[in-house]
């Protein structure tokens, strides 16, 4: 048993470490490339002001895989969801 909780608490760990390095590698310069190019068209960074990063990842997320409305469909990257949130985030 103790085997087996080793099995599935280290992938488990790497995981979750593999996730939040991404986050923290977000380049908010391609998400302004990104948000201006796909968002822009609708929104405005400043709309988005004071919004939590971690939630608005999920609703990009939600957004891409079709579970959550949105006037067209978006084809976006981890990698790019965490780079305009970073921007949206951060703005200039």
């Amino acid at each position: 048993m103790i085997r087996f909780s080793r099995l599935v608490v280290v992938p488990s760990a790497l995981a979750m470490l593999a996730g939040c390095g991404s986050a923290a590698h977000a380049d908010a310069a391609a998400g302004k490339s990104t948000f201006t190019a796909v968002c822009a068209e609708c929104h405005d960074v400043a709309d988005f002001e004071g919004e939590d990063a971690t939630a608005m990842q999920g609703t990009l997320k939600q957004m891409v895989a079709g579970t959550q409305k949105h006037k067209k469909a978006l084809q976006l990257t981890d990698a790019q969801i965490a780079d305009v949130v970073a921007y949206m985030t951060g703005g200039e």
